[in-house]
């Protein structure tokens, strides 16, 4: 048994290589009586294996494979137009590296609409499915596509603490830790250590990792752990230069994965649909006014909910033909205490949701750079000087005008994959109730 020869099952159909070496696990297992058929899959794809009793040998045709087994098989490809792409491998041997030990505890295919609480529970075996693998091929090529954006772009990557030692973001959100003895907690962001990177002269900077909210409500679009793409820009005029940025990376990615994941997205039967280069942005007012013309009404300086964001997006598709769109000047009320105000109207703020097919995608502006400034805002959010001194201290030393945003890669991956559920994009989701495995 020797794997150094083994190719990947993907370039079967895309060269002539004649006489081949693969490994994978049996998905299929079709005995017609004097002729079998099984379909082995890799990381890269799927091909069938013919077995016609004349034409092998009794050892490989009497072989009882079954669902789940993993073999190395070496046999010659030939074209057949009936089999998946043309072409199909007739074996000379296969040796069975692995059986299968039990019987499958869920469907992995889609024939069997297994319920998704169930699938989770066995995760590994739920990725059988290429329709479940093929979102996280398309997942690591975002993240992937982010990173290099970055790079290019000459800003430099770092990694910030997980373990704080306050919650000053949103108390009623965090999770609780111990920690030696005294309370400590799981970081909602790395927001404040962005800000700390650039006043520390770094003026660009991304991360690309781990952020913890305690949502306890158990929505298709909330999860208590998830992965932030986080960027922060100093010496800014104000959150149009954030937005721009944003654009452009998100831009960038859409390209890269339209362009190297055709493939996973055929299989996911999903076309990303091109963007204008401009993409639109509503002030809170031109919005409000938008959805009162819909016959959706909200306060004059309320949130957007998930169905005036729905609402909202089906306008700027019809109108502007973008599946994005900037809803600047957030409300004062809505956003941290660290967010900029503007200066002609302080119940509005520099900052900014951007939308993608409906639904809340990102969270960004331009943030209070002025120390005395930030400590009026922060009372005025109801915090303590206490709870917030080690924060402030990071602007007595001077800190330039910047911004940045931050991006659930779960989310874009649900939205640009039209999934139904986040958990669908997350490899080991956890919500109020899941943990394991």
């Amino acid at each position: 048994m020797d794997f150094k020869d083994r190719t990947q099952i993907a370039n079967i159909f895309t060269s002539d290589p004649g006489t081949v070496t693969i490994a994978g696990w049996v998905q299929q297992v079709r005995n017609l009586g004097g002729l079998k058929f099984i379909q082995l899959q890799d990381r890269s794809g799927l091909v069938q294996i013919v077995l016609p009793k004349k034409k092998v040998s009794p050892e490989i045709f009497t072989i009882d494979y079954q669902e789940g087994d993993i073999l190395l098989v070496q046999g010659k490809v030939v074209s057949n137009n009936s089999a998946p792409k043309g072409k199909e491998i007739l074996p000379s041997t296969i040796n069975v590296v692995n059986k299968r030990q039990q019987e499958y505890p869920i469907a992995i295919d889609d024939k069997i609409n297994t319920n998704i609480d169930k699938r989770l529970d066995y995760r590994y075996l739920d990725l059988r499915n290429r329709s479940v693998s093929q979102i996280f091929e398309v997942e690591s090529a975002v993240a992937y596509a982010f990173q290099e954006f970055f790079y290019k772009k000459n800003f430099l990557q770092f990694f910030s603490s997980k373990i704080v030692g306050s919650a000053t973001e949103s108390g009623a959100n965090v999770f609780e830790i111990g920690y030696f003895g005294r309370k400590a907690y799981l970081a909602q962001s790395p927001q404040f250590y962005k800000q700390m990177m650039l006043i520390s002269g770094f003026e660009k900077v991304f991360e690309i990792g781990p952020v913890f909210r305690a949502e306890k409500h158990h929505t298709s679009r909330h999860l208590c752990e998830y992965t932030s793409i986080d960027f922060e820009i100093a010496y800014i005029n104000d959150q149009r230069d954030v937005m721009k940025v944003l654009q452009e990376a998100i831009m960038y990615t859409l390209d890269k994965v339209r362009k190297e994941k055709a493939d996973s997205l055929e299989e996911l039967g999903v076309v990303i649909d091109m963007q204008p280069k401009q993409w639109p942005i509503l002030s809170h007012q031109e919005i409000h006014e938008i959805l009162e013309n819909e016959g959706k009404e909200l306060g004059e300086y309320e949130d957007l909910d998930a169905e005036a964001e729905k609402i909202l997006g089906e306008y700027v598709k019809e109108k502007y033909k973008s599946d994005f769109v900037f809803a600047d000047e957030y409300p004062w009320e809505v956003r941290p205490f660290y967010t900029m105000k503007k200066e002609d109207n302080n119940n509005l703020t520099k900052s900014f949701d951007l939308l993608y097919k409906g639904q809340e995608l990102t969270t960004g502006g331009q943030r209070e750079h002025r120390a005395d400034i930030l400590e009026k805002q922060a009372e005025e959010k109801g915090f303590k000087k206490e709870e917030v001194a080690s924060y402030i201290q990071f602007f007595r030393n001077g800190a330039p005008p910047h911004g940045g945003s931050g991006t659930g890669i779960e989310r874009f991956v649900q939205k640009l994959l039209n999934l139904p559920n986040i958990r669908e994009a997350r490899l080991l989701p956890r919500d109020p109730t899941r943990v394991h495995p």
